[in-house]
């Protein structure tokens, strides 16, 4: 999965600052919120170790291709 593809998907990247957290470095993130079903992705942070991936907020769904998530979205986005 590809940055792009979340951009494309309609995700919102979120932008965190070292001073924000209180750490070293800065990060973000995509988020998506579809009909109450929030969306988000890894840290940016943490792409080149784990690739980057999406899950299912409060959930232990996760899709590390674009493909079912395209699906996914596509779906959710016919249904609202």
């Amino acid at each position: 999965m590809s940055e792009n593809d979340l951009i494309e998907l309609g995700f919102e990247r979120t932008d965190e600052t070292a001073e924000s957290w209180g750490g070293d470095n800065d990060w973000y993130y995509y988020a998506l919120d579809l009909g109450g079903l929030a969306l988000i992705s890894n840290a940016s942070d943490e792409w080149d170790s784990d690739g980057i991936w999406v899950e299912i907020m409060e959930t232990e769904i996760k899709f590390k291709g674009s493909g079912d998530l395209w699906d996914l979205v596509d779906i959710l986005k016919r249904n609202l």
